[in-house]
């Protein structure tokens, strides 16, 4: 066996290095920071070329198609003379640096939404989901539409996680309650007491009526009927966009004034 009689110093700097090795190693095997990993690609996907970031959710590519991010709602940035949402401005400069070091993009398109943007789930090109690393930052919430993809439960959780750790938008709640919060048309995170839903027969939607300013409008076709009357008297959180029904309370008022419509069972969480 060769050994080497080292002097002092040389001994010290070996003992610091071989310990820091150490602690790294530890860090990286136990921190929750690591344990949470970005959704990936699933499925066939389309290689294109992006060409002007518009905000945190949104983008065109070369070829002229507006893309919007199915998944996801970022904070709104400024625009019509509307100063941006906290951590808007951060969440579009996030996504200029994710996409900073290339020109690709992959997509996997699943529709169209009502402005004709193309709805489609994007991927850096080592197949990581941009959607899953903008929530994972806490600059995004989670949407849920009608009908559920491949990458819902994944951003469930990473969402979860970012909530728990009070990153980002989640620093500090978001949830609006619906009696005592001044309400704004837009997305929103809302809570409040389910006290009635009502199945008329001759409309395709459900409507459940909060204890505050607020009513749910649910197509018959995404959620049932009998699971949503379980919730009467129950605390709900729920999210999606408001809108201002001020115009219709005119004259008798038999309207309220905020509705949201909820496409989907994930979007509605009952509280303890």
């Amino acid at each position: 066996m060769i050994s080497f009689d080292l002097p002092g110093c040389a001994k010290k700097a070996i003992h610091t290095f071989v310990g820091a090795f150490f602690y790294v190693w530890i860090f990286f095997s136990i921190s929750p920071l690591y344990a949470t990993t970005s959704c990936t690609l699933k499925g066939p996907s389309e290689t294109v070329k992006w060409d002007y970031i518009a905000d945190g959710d949104s983008l065109t590519l070369k070829d002229g198609r507006k893309i919007r991010f199915p998944s996801i709602n970022t904070p709104e940035i400024a625009h019509e003379n509307k100063s941006a949402d906290p951590f808007g401005d951060l969440a579009s400069l996030t996504l200029k640096q994710l996409l900073s070091g290339t020109q690709k993009i992959r997509i996997q398109a699943v529709g169209k939404d009502h402005h004709g943007r193309v709805l489609a789930h994007p991927f850096l090109m080592d197949g990581r989901s941009i959607e899953s690393l903008l929530i994972e930052k806490g600059l995004a919430y989670q949407l849920f539409s009608e009908e559920p993809d491949a990458y819902r439960q994944c951003l469930k959780r990473q969402e979860a996680e970012a909530r728990r750790e009070k990153i980002g938008v989640w620093s500090k709640s978001p949830v609006l309650d619906i009696r005592a919060d001044r309400l704004k048309p837009g997305f929103a995170i809302l809570r409040g007491k389910v006290v009635e839903v009502a199945n008329p027969k001759k409309s395709d939607f459900l409507w459940v009526e909060m204890d505050g300013p607020v009513v749910i409008r649910v197509p018959k076709s995404s959620l049932d009927a009998a699971w949503l009357k379980g919730l009467i008297g129950q605390r709900i959180e729920f999210r999606g966009w408001l809108v201002d029904r001020k115009e219709k309370n005119k004259g008798e008022g038999r309207y309220k004034r905020w509705m949201v419509g909820i496409y989907s069972r994930d979007g509605i969480q009952r509280l303890e």
